[in-house]
């Protein structure tokens, strides 16, 4: 890999169940962990070589994490790790903030006491999590829980998508500044407890301050997204 960059198996979780599960996950986590910044050539042989599996997992890997948004791939299939671009992140954060009032409004009616338990137990888990890669693939599976409890095709289809796409911005903003993840988890807690009260407004309010956290942490140096 052009980069030299180390890809770490992370050893706390069991492996995948396929060649192209670990390629992905491993790729995703190095991307946002940082180990693979904006700009670095990936290329199927080397990542083959590094993960001792066939370049054929690798090359379907490489499409997922495109469809992603985290990296693009040329006419030659060699992929490079694609930088943050913070008008995009605007974008997401604006449509995320328009869709979350009639999410929530679903999500409140269908949500079970066993996904709650469950979004409970990514919380404890996120809030000891201290690799950025993992955190952020962890943060988003928690969300999903929310998202799929609509119980809608469309809508939750359009905030796994932009759960996915806003990831690399919430790695960015935890390695500028690390402190924002207490904030973060603390979000997950009121998030969680306004389900259990049955609190919607309440539930809108944490979660668009939520959302607003990767932007706020950009401003802190002085920043503003063009």
């Amino acid at each position: 890999m052009t980069t030299g960059a180390n890809l770490r198996l992370d050893a706390t979780t069991p492996r995948r169940v396929t060649a192209v599960d670990l390629v992905r996950d491993v790729l995703r986590a190095a991307i946002l962990r940082g180990d693979l910044p904006g700009g670095s050539r990936l290329v199927q042989t080397e990542i083959a070589g590094q993960l001792e599996v066939s370049t054929t997992p690798v090359r379907e890997a490489m499409r997922d994490l495109a469809s992603e948004g985290l990296i693009t791939l040329d006419s030659h299939r060699i992929g490079t790790v694609r930088k943050p671009d913070w008008d995009e992140m605007v974008e997401i954060v604006e449509v995320r903030r328009a869709l979350e009032a009639v999410a929530i409004q679903h999500a409140m009616a269908n949500i079970t006491t066993a996904e709650i338990e469950h979004a409970l137990v990514l919380a404890d888990d996120l809030a000891g999590e201290e690799d950025v890669g993992n955190w952020v693939q962890k943060n988003s599976d928690f969300h999903a829980i929310f998202h799929r409890a609509t119980g809608t095709k469309r809508l939750t289809g359009m905030l796994l998508a932009l759960e996915e796409a806003g990831g690399v911005f919430v790695a960015q903003a935890q390695r500028l500044h690390p402190e924002v993840r207490r904030r973060a988890v603390s979000d997950h807690y009121a998030l969680i407890e306004s389900y259990e009260d049955k609190d919607p407004v309440r539930a809108l309010e944490v979660q668009h301050g939520h959302l607003n956290l990767p932007l706020e942490t950009y401003a802190l140096d002085g920043n503003q997204p063009d």
